[in-house]
């Protein structure tokens, strides 16, 4: 009788630990999957409210630290700031695969601030519109991302298109390169004029 009632004491015991165990890894396993993905500034160009986020691809960071290197100059090659502002838009707008939800819209803060909410509201119904959640990064869903972007054409023209006017605005034809080929715009023509100190797009085709 004491061996029995020693043996389901042991069992007893055992299933205690295995319980508790099994409590614990549970409790691991929801920590892990719903730990959220958190997007955050890492970098700001001062004066032009540019920002750098934690989640920006290797190209955007590259063309990133151009653009501030050129804002940052006593004598901004405005040439140079269009197409950089072209070249970083194209690469945001078009890199889906590190949005996190479809409401993440690439490359607003390049777009003339009276345009924005029109911008957001066209893409969201059109280029983010079917891009799901990626809130605990297990998306299995294939995005594209833009791994090349090159000028091809920038010229100086004079811009009027309802309220907004510019004798020295930018269209900027701007090729795009991809990781994987998944349909998207291989070549992109922005309009750029100047908004305040700095510049920003108005159009694009």
């Amino acid at each position: 009788m004491k061996k029995n009632k020693k043996m389901k004491i042991r069992k007893g015991r055992v299933l205690a630990v295995i319980l508790v165990i099994g409590i614990l890894l549970g409790l691991f396993y929801m920590k892990t999957r719903t730990k959220l993905q958190v997007v955050s500034v890492v970098s700001e160009i001062d004066h032009y409210n540019y920002t750098l986020e934690s989640n920006a691809t290797r190209i955007y960071k590259k063309y990133f630290k151009e653009l501030e290197q050129e804002l940052e100059d006593n004598k901004i090659d405005e040439k140079n700031y269009a197409s950089l502002i072209a070249k970083l838009f194209v690469i945001d707008y078009y890199t889906l695969n590190n949005k996190v939800t479809n409401k993440n819209i690439g490359g607003t803060q390049f777009i003339h601030a009276n345009l924005r909410n029109s911008f957001i509201d066209e893409a969201s119904s059109t280029v983010y519109k079917y891009i799901k959640n990626n809130l605990y990064g297990n998306r299995k869903q294939k995005l594209p991302e833009v791994n090349d972007v090159e000028i091809e054409e920038i010229t100086q023209l004079e811009y009027q298109e309802g309220d907004y006017q510019d004798d020295s605005a930018y269209q900027v034809t701007v090729k795009v390169g991809y990781v994987d080929d998944y349909d998207y715009p291989e070549k992109v023509v922005l309009t750029i004029i100047h908004e305040e100190n700095k510049l920003a797009i108005v159009e694009i085709k």
